[in-house]
Parts: structure tokens; C-alpha cells; sequence
């Protein structure tokens, strides 16, 4: 399982200082770069300008528990919950200080962004994703 920790900015905040839910869908996105640089071993910049791929989200499933406010230091898990032909299913967990605050379910499609037509993973990323899969 992947997991980074990120501060709740100014600019992730609505005026009452809680965050405003679009933000969130930024810093889950930011920690899913991050774990397709470290788990996957291919930055964006890699797979979008150089393999020409990119990993598009075709489905998105969220819930909220709790607000998180400005200055909030939100640890975002990510965990692989199925892997497919081109498909892979994450779960991210945002927490707080140990209380829950955000839950997301996301499907990615690997894709040929010249083609824009999925394509299957190739044998080395489908390695890493199966062993980060449960």
C-alpha cells in the first residue's frame, strides 16, 4: 500500500476554511502521480510524453465523513483493488490525525492517447500492479 501526506492549503479550502470537495479530487489525483512514479516506476511525464499512454479515470465513487480544515495534514492511502486487461481499480483512504475524512473509488483506463483506445498493460507495469494488488 501506498501512502503519501499532504497539508490542506489556502487554495483547497472554501471561504469558511473547509475544504472545498473539488480540491480533494486534486490531491487524490496528485497521490495517484505519486504512486504511479513509485510503485509503477513510470512518472506521468514518462508515460504521457514519452510512451504516449495515459491512465484516464472512466469511473469515480466518493463519500465524505468528516470536513478537513485549512492546515489539516491529510494522509492519503493508495491501495490496488483489482487489476484487468487495461483496468485498474483503485481505493484511496484520506484520513486526518487517524480520523476519517474522505473515500474514493477510482477505475482507470490505460489508454493510447494518440489512438484514444485502450491498450493492455505492458509486462512490466502489469508486474508491479499485481503485487501491490491484495
Amino acid at each position: 500500500m501506498f501512502s503519501v501526506t499532504y497539508p490542506l492549503r489556502f487554495a483547497h479550502c472554501d471561504p469558511a476554511g473547509i475544504a472545498y470537495y473539488p480540491r480533494y479530487f486534486e490531491l487524490c489525483d496528485a497521490a495517484i502521480e505519486d504512486w504511479s512514479a513509485e510503485i509503477l516506476g513510470c512518472s506521468r511525464r514518462t508515460m504521457h510524453l514519452e510512451l504516449g499512454m495515459g491512465l484516464p479515470t472512466v469511473d469515480l465513487h466518493a463519500s465524505f465523513a468528516a470536513p478537513s480544515r485549512l492546515g489539516d495534514l491529510l494522509d492519503i492511502r493508495v491501495a490496488v483493488t483489482r487489476v484487468g486487461r487495461s483496468s485498474v481499480d483503485l481505493a484511496l483512504d484520506i484520513s486526518s490525525g487517524g480520523e476519517p475524512r474522505f473515500h474514493v473509488r477510482y477505475t482507470q483506463v490505460l489508454t493510447d492517447l494518440a489512438r484514444q483506445k485502450s491498450v493492455p498493460w505492458p509486462p512490466a507495469l502489469l508486474l508491479c500492479l499485481n503485487r501491490e494488488c491484495p
